[in-house]
């Protein structure tokens, strides 16, 4: 069975998000700080996951598992960076976004880790 089809299947939003932060691990992100939003963040629905960095850039990281990427998830992630004092996001997905929704998000500074990256072995 492929990953991709686990992680559509199989894993909840806690799971997903865990898996990611070992993803980055693999490829020299380092760790600064994971979420647990059932325990820390007021907001429910805004999924304040982790704080990364990489090459000296600190990086707010959203995960979205089975939600289309849009507009709102482009400004929960401006809220979440300005709250962290950082100049850059990520969002990551296990959806496809569209170029539109991707240089939307760039222009803001964040990048957006969709089903592509899975599919070219990115994770791996």
């Amino acid at each position: 069975m492929e990953e991709i089809t686990i992680v559509d299947k199989y894993m909840d939003e806690r799971e997903f998000r865990n898996y990611v932060s070992t993803m980055f691990y693999k490829h020299d992100y380092n760790p600064i700080e994971i979420d647990d939003e059932r325990v820390s963040d007021k907001n429910k629905k805004n999924d304040n996951d982790m704080l990364v960095t990489k090459d000296g850039i600190k990086y707010t990281v959203q995960t979205y598992l089975n939600i289309k990427i849009g507009d709102k998830q482009i400004e929960e992630t401006l809220e979440d960076m300005l709250k962290e004092k950082v100049m850059y996001g990520l969002i990551v997905t296990n959806f496809y976004v569209n170029k539109t929704v991707k240089k939307a998000a760039l222009e803001k500074n964040i990048t957006i880790l969709d089903r592509k990256e899975f599919e070219q072995g990115i994770y791996n």
